[in-house]
């Protein structure tokens, strides 16, 4: 016979197990900030390619 109490308690175990420990929440951190990082750059890559592509048409308007 399971009590509430033996219920309660298997709960808390379960919730534990899934919580992170600190080594893998930060290495959970760092990843997810490489990833954002790289994807800045690349987004910013993107831009300054658009851009200079832009300045290139106006310029060829220009002359």
């Amino acid at each position: 016979m399971i009590t509430e109490k033996n219920e309660g308690q298997e709960q808390k175990e379960k919730q534990e197990q899934e919580l992170l420990d600190d080594e893998e929440l930060d290495d959970l951190m760092i990843k997810t900030a490489k990833e954002h990082i790289r994807s800045d750059y690349r987004r910013s890559l993107g831009c300054e390619n658009s851009r200079r592509c832009m300045d290139l048409k106006m310029n060829k308007k220009d002359e």
